[in-house]
C-alpha cells in the first residue's frame, strides 16, 4: 500500500484490512505460471500490504523481499509472517525510491491490489517505474493489477459491495473527479456483542490501458501486455473488468 505513513488510511484500517483476503485459485495460478514462464525466483512485493502474498510466493519456492510505505500495514504483515512461521524481510519504503534501498536485482517486482495507483502525479508514476526497472535484471518483468478499467470506466459503479458475512459487512464508495478518484472503505461490524461503523479514505489515479502502454514505454520496459483476469484473458476494452499489466524489461 501507498500513502503518507504518519498520516496514511492504513493507520486505521491495517487491522481489518484482511478481511477482503480470500482464496483465489485463479490467481495464484496465474503466479505459478507467470513465474515458471520468466525463471522468477528472487520476487520484490514492493506495496506488501499485510503480506499474504509474500506467502504465496514464498510456497513458490521464490526468495521473497517486502516492502511498503505504511508502517501500520507492515506491523500486521510482520504478524502474519510470524504465524506462517516464515522469516521474510520487511522494511518501510517508499516504492518510488527503490533504488535507494535495494542494491540487487530481482526476477520480478509486483506492485498488486491497485496500489501503484495510489501515487497520483505523472512524475511520481515514471519515478517509480524508472525506479522499479532498475532494480530489475534484465529480462525480469513488473506485474500490477487494478480494477479501473476502460470498459469500466464508461458508466463507473459508485458503490462496489466487496464483503458480507454474518459478522461484517465492507462497502465501498468511489468518488470521481476527472482522472482520479477517492474511494471511501466503509466497514460495518454486526456481531451478537458489538455494532461499529468504520471508514478509511485512498485516494487514486485513474490510469487505462493506452496511459499505461505509453508510460511503461517512456520508462524503458520493451515488452508490454495486458490481460482481464486472472485466468490470463486478453485484456479487451470493451469488456474486462480487471487490468493486469505485465511489463518486462
Amino acid at each position: 500500500m501507498q500513502n503518507n505513513m504518519k498520516h496514511g488510511p492504513y493507520d486505521t484500517l491495517a487491522e481489518r484490512y484482511d478481511w477482503m483476503q480470500g482464496a483465489n485459485p485463479a490467481r495464484e495460478q496465474f503466479f505459478r505460471q507467470l513465474f515458471a514462464k520468466h525463471g522468477v525466483r528472487k520476487v520484490l512485493d514492493c506495496a506488501c500490504g499485510t503480506g499474504h502474498d509474500l506467502i504465496l510466493f514464498h510456497s513458490m519456492g521464490c526468495e521473497v523481499f517486502a516492502s511498503d510505505l505504511s508502517e501500520s500495514m507492515l506491523t500486521q504483515a510482520r504478524k502474519n509472517l510470524a504465524e506462517a512461521q516464515l522469516d521474510i524481510p520487511v522494511r518501510q519504503a517508499d516504492f518510488c525510491r527503490l533504488p535507494d534501498r535495494y542494491d540487487t536485482e530481482f526476477d520480478a517486482v509486483v506492485c498488486l491490489t491497485n496500489a501503484i495507483n495510489e501515487v497520483l502525479e505523472d512524475a511520481q508514476t515514471m519515478q517509480a517505474l524508472r525506479g522499479i526497472r532498475s532494480v530489475l535484471r534484465t529480462g525480469g518483468v513488473l506485474v500490477f493489477d487494478q480494477g479501473q478499467t476502460d470498459a469500466g470506466m464508461w458508466n463507473p459503479q459508485r458503490f462496489c459491495p466487496v464483503i458480507n458475512t454474518p459478522d461484517v459487512t465492507r462497502l465501498l464508495v468511489v468518488d470521481y473527479a476527472g482522472d482520479s478518484a477517492t474511494v471511501n472503505i466503509c466497514d460495518f461490524l454486526h456481531t451478537e456483542d458489538k455494532s461499529d461503523f468504520m471508514r478509511a479514505e485512498v485516494r487514486i489515479r485513474v490510469r487505462l490501458q493506452d496511459s499505461w502502454t505509453q508510460a511503461l514505454r517512456e520508462a524503458g520496459f520493451s515488452d508490454v501486455a495486458f490481460l482481464g483476469d486472472w485466468d490470463s484473458t486478453p485484456y479487451d476494452k470493451l469488456s474486462s473488468r480487471r487490468l493486469i499489466g505485465v511489463a518486462q524489461k
